[in-house]
């Protein structure tokens, strides 16, 4: 898993087709009630993808797409293909087109993200390099923000990292405990962490009680440049040198 990028991805779609609810699944205390997101199906060549209906009557897609470095992470978020990237294979884009899901066009060209990388030592990786993560930039993006603002925790020795992008519409996680990343993570928190940041980006409100998403929600509103709620004593800065 060292040296790969794990890209959950939220696409804002148009009311889609075909679709069956999921199976009964055991209760999520993630959210503080159970209607705030339903999921759905969709079946295509043996593979079952994921469509979302919010509270607010809004659909989403959702899908994982692994990445084997930062210009691929960076182009696993684009929902339109825009003129300069003609040739570039873009998955999200490709499986979208397949099962006729259609984005919704609201000015953004790009997805909400949440990226994992599983990493031996969390402090040997620059602070730069973070940053990168968080914001879905490519090896070639200009660095426009000269800091990291994130939360982090440490299990029996291990550390992990929550690293909020600044109006990227992304964050990402960054740990060092292998059996969090593939037992808890990636089954569910890698999209349930998702769901709650796509809430709160677009209604301004947490649909949780939990403490660790209310601790996320408190650095997502660290960096969005209209949002002032932040507590400053609830998450750490870190600059780039």
């Amino acid at each position: 898993m060292e040296n790969t990028y794990y890209s959950e991805l939220a696409v804002p779609i148009e009311p889609p087709y075909g679709f069956q609810p999921k199976e009964n699944k055991a209760t999520d205390f993630t959210f503080d009630r159970e209607n705030r997101f339903t999921d759905y199906k969709i079946e295509y060549k043996d593979k079952f993808y994921e469509v979302s209906l919010d509270d607010q009557g809004h659909w989403y897609f959702f899908t994982s797409i692994v990445c084997d470095s930062l210009d691929e992470l960076k182009l696993s978020r684009q929902i339109f293909r825009p003129p300069y990237l003609k040739g570039e294979k873009l998955q999200l884009v490709g499986v979208m087109e397949e099962l006729r899901i259609i984005p919704l066009f609201e000015g953004h060209d790009k997805a909400y993200g949440h990226v994992l990388s599983l990493v031996k030592d969390l402090d040997s990786i620059p602070v730069y390099r973070q940053a990168r993560l968080a914001n879905y930039d490519g090896t070639d993006d200009p660095t426009i923000i000269k800091k990291i603002h994130y939360i982090q925790n440490e299990f029996k020795g291990e550390s992990t990292r929550f690293i909020s992008g600044f109006e990227t519409r992304s964050f990402a996680t960054i740990t060092e405990n292998k059996l969090y990343a593939k037992e808890i993570h990636l089954p569910a928190n890698a999209r349930n962490y998702l769901k709650l940041f796509v809430y709160f980006s677009r209604y301004s409100t947490l649909p949780s009680q939990q403490m660790m998403p209310r601790f996320l929600a408190n650095l997502w509103a660290s960096t969005q440049s209209l949002n002032t709620s932040a507590n400053p004593s609830l998450y750490h800065e870190e600059l780039i040198e």
